[in-house]
């Protein structure tokens, strides 16, 4: 992770709270919207001018409570607000949500803030067999980015030019930059590089009980969340420009969330030390990944951080690295295409 120095800078630095920014009359689904950052995120765009204001959460209990939460801070209108439930953990609920909503945009979205996310201190599986962190990290990310597409092109009207107000809609993942901290040597002692003569897949790497490393496993489902960030871009630069969309991602830094809820009370405890001293607000971080939405073409498959884009890593730049992010890109969708959750 980012060095205790760097940390400390951005806590006592924090982004800029981009309220120059409308979304006035701009559908916007947030997910992960009843805790953390992804609440935090929605707080925001309920003050900015969202409407809809599309909650994903787990259970409409949570979804609720969020609602009347962001109304108490705000003072919007409950007419905003559609309330959906989301369970990232199953790829037929990723399916049956999408459903439901392009239901209810009929003109399209405008923004998709992707926040929810899991990390995991043990090996645990979802029902469909895959470890949790990768399941809701990466595969159901990549399923909903992909069902999402064509309800955020909508938007555009078909034309060639963004909307009336220049706004051209978002497509938007909560990513760290400790997808640039793995290195190519990580990669090439598991047997992941060189592509050519690699063992295993990064995704197989991840997915596997006996190779699981609670320490490692945050950096690398990142990574591989990365490189879906990556395919999602080049899938969406073959389209017309007036069907693009502006696809990032942002990193909020290090937030005083709930995240680490699963793990063992020790850890937690050890944790919220740091936590305390170096970290952001969770209102700090969603600045971030706000203003993240209002950039313009020139962010497609940056990551915006701190007010400003961070460099890659020498992995994700290198030959290796993006030979690696195609693979990893093309076995994500071969297991979707698999399963028959996409065509």
């Amino acid at each position: 992770m980012s060095s205790i120095s760097a940390l400390w800078h951005a806590k006592n630095n924090p982004p800029l709270d981009p309220t120059h920014l409308s979304f006035r009359d701009k559908a916007v689904l947030v997910t992960g919207a009843n805790s953390g950052l992804g609440h935090a995120a929605a707080i925001k765009y309920a003050k900015q001018g969202a409407n809809p204001l599309i909650l994903a959460v787990r259970t409409a209990e949570k979804g609720e409570t969020a609602k009347q939460a962001i109304i108490t801070e705000t003072n919007c209108s409950p007419d905003i607000f559609v309330i959906l439930t989301l369970d990232l953990a199953s790829f037929d609920s990723v399916r049956d949500f999408v459903a439901r909503l392009d239901n209810l945009v009929p003109k399209g979205l405008h923004v998709a803030q992707l926040a929810a996310g899991v990390a995991t201190w043990g090996f645990e599986k979802s029902t469909a067999g895959y470890e949790i962190s990768v399941q809701v990290n990466v595969l159901s990310a990549a399923l909903l980015a992909v069902l999402l597409l064509p309800i955020l092109q909508r938007a555009r009207a078909g034309t060639n030019t963004a909307g009336e107000d220049g706004f051209v809609p978002h497509l938007s993942f909560v990513n760290s930059v400790a997808s640039m901290e793995v290195t190519k040597d990580e990669l090439e002692k598991a047997g992941v590089l060189p592509v050519s003569a690699s063992k295993t897949s990064l995704v197989e790497w991840i997915n596997d009980e006996n190779k699981f490393d609670n320490q490692r496993q945050y950096f690398l489902v990142k990574l591989a969340a990365w490189f879906v960030v990556q395919g999602l871009v080049e899938r969406n630069q073959t389209l017309e420009a007036g069907q693009r969309v502006v696809i990032n991602a942002s990193d909020p830094g290090l937030c005083k969330t709930g995240m680490l809820r699963s793990f063992p009370a020790v850890v937690r405890a050890i944790m919220a030390v740091k936590y305390w001293i170096l970290g952001r607000s969770v209102e700090e971080g969603a600045r971030t990944m706000v203003s993240a939405t209002g950039l313009g073409t020139e962010s497609i498959g940056k990551l915006w951080r701190n007010d400003g884009y961070s460099e890659l890593s020498e992995l994700t730049e290198s030959e290796d690295g993006r030979e690696l992010g195609r693979k990893t890109w093309d076995g994500v969708m071969g297991i979707l295409r698999a399963g028959g959750y996409l065509q």
